[in-house]
């Protein structure tokens, strides 16, 4: 499994689609900030990997409201079953994009328990999405989704394009010396 996080969302309208963006999540030095991916999975697929999520456009505005859930002045679905949870004493433990068939993905919730028993349940990934930022826990993506249905981070590749030029224009700057400068002799 490889920890993800939001990249990007769009909340389409008519012929526009919606999608949710996911990128695998940022490892960090922070001792604190656990990255919780496998690090073979991750190796596998790589940081410069997205994986977008065609949703539906009601779907793709429930999520924006759990990232922005600041304005809501009445509880959304996720946020009610987020309530639920912790009333029945369970928790959600994280949310998983478990597998890919067609264009259709179908995620799971990780739930705990209050005897500390976990259950997986079934999920679209927009709930399962909207359930975790709304929790704030973690959400995977297996391998295999990635492997299948994962796109090229382009803004990665052109940072790290854009990096290597840099570094390569740098070592040229380094290596120049005063005889670079001087005008060839003419006889």
């Amino acid at each position: 499994m490889v920890e993800m996080t939001l990249k990007n969302l769009i909340v389409g309208g008519g012929p526009i689609p919606s999608a949710i963006i996911l990128k695998p999540a940022p490892i960090s030095d922070d001792s604190d900030v656990e990255n919780l991916s496998d690090p073979a999975d991750l190796a596998a697929v790589g940081t410069e990997i997205t994986l977008p999520i065609g949703v539906g456009t009601a779907d793709a505005a429930n999520v924006a409201r759990a990232i922005d859930s600041d304005d809501i002045k009445r509880p959304t679905t996720h946020m009610l079953l987020a309530a639920t949870l912790e009333v029945l004493g369970a928790s959600l433990a994280g949310v998983t994009i478990e597998r890919v068939e067609g264009a259709t993905f179908f995620a799971t919730l990780d739930v705990v328990n209050a005897t500390g028993e976990h259950h997986h349940i079934d999920a679209r990934p927009s709930d399962a999405v909207a359930l975790a930022i709304t929790c704030d826990e973690p959400i995977f993506a297996s391998r295999e989704v990635l492997e299948c249905a994962g796109s090229p981070d382009f803004d990665a590749i052109e940072k790290d394009e854009r990096s290597r030029e840099e570094a390569k224009f740098h070592d040229f700057v380094e290596g120049l010396s005063p005889d670079d400068f001087k005008a060839p002799r003419q006889n």
